[in-house]
């Protein structure tokens, strides 16, 4: 068998067995949308810090595909109709796409999803442009080299001294570049979001995310250390990280 089967062998049942945790996590409720009897579950905050470093963006874009269709069936709240699959599957793509320096591509997928938005009237109306305010912060992190290059290096070093602090970079990229992005593009415009008659809600509502987007990526960043360290101290260089720390 040669290198490359089996680096797809591995890398194969490392995803398969990541959906699994993934699905297991979205029974678990970590905090409500607001307006809605909705909850944003605990596979959200695990998966955008740690399907990066753990499938980098292919693997880790199937594993938001196959999430992405199979999490309806397990916790319907979590549905947000036939794309609910787009929402992870551009979250772990985003972020392995710059884990692994692939910036490029990044920036294209992003700005993809920044023109549709702006594209709906919805988005210019009143104060509605005050509720991107996330958008930017992740596309700084994207395409400014200094703070790219540092959430990478820190992260393929797994430096205990940045490794929270970057892992929290890389979990904004993935929730708010990636799921929140294409979410918000989801809901104006195919479930009727977009609408005037929405309006406080979605302003209202900017502070609330605010500080629930911010701890979610906090949250994973803290766990996702806990793993990545703890596998390295086992020596078990199985992730995806582990194969760019080797290209490096």
């Amino acid at each position: 068998m040669t290198p490359k089967y089996i680096t797809n062998v591995v890398f194969l049942a490392l995803t398969a067995t990541w959906v699994g945790l993934v699905l297991a996590c979205a029974w678990i409720p970590a905090y409500p949308i607001l307006g809605s009897g909705v909850m944003i579950t605990f596979s959200s905050i695990v998966f955008s810090a740690l399907t990066a470093p753990v499938l980098g963006p292919l693997w880790g874009g199937a594993s938001g595909f196959i999430f992405g269709w199979l999490v309806p069936a397990v916790n319907p709240g979590a549905s947000i109709g036939l794309l609910t699959f787009l929402t992870p599957t551009m979250a772990a793509l985003m972020s392995g796409l710059v884990l692994f320096n692939r910036w490029k591509e990044a920036t294209l997928i992003f700005c993809l999803n920044l023109a549709i938005w702006f594209l709906n009237p919805f988005a210019w109306y009143q104060l509605m442009p005050v509720i991107t305010w996330e958008y930017w912060l992740a596309l700084a992190f994207i395409v400014i080299p200094p703070l790219r290059k540092w959430i990478i290096s820190s992260i393929t070093s797994r430096n205990p001294a940045n490794l929270t602090i970057a892992l929290w970079c890389l979990a904004w990229i993935a929730l708010v570049g990636g799921d929140t992005a294409t979410g918000n593009n989801i809901f104006v415009w195919t479930l009727g979001w977009g609408t005037p008659t929405l309006y406080s809600y979605w302003v209202g509502s900017t502070a609330y995310y605010a500080i629930a987007d911010v701890l979610n990526c906090l949250a994973g960043a803290t766990i996702g250390t806990a793993v990545l360290l703890a596998l390295r101290k086992a020596n078990l260089r199985v992730l995806a990280v582990d194969f760019l720390k080797n290209e490096k």
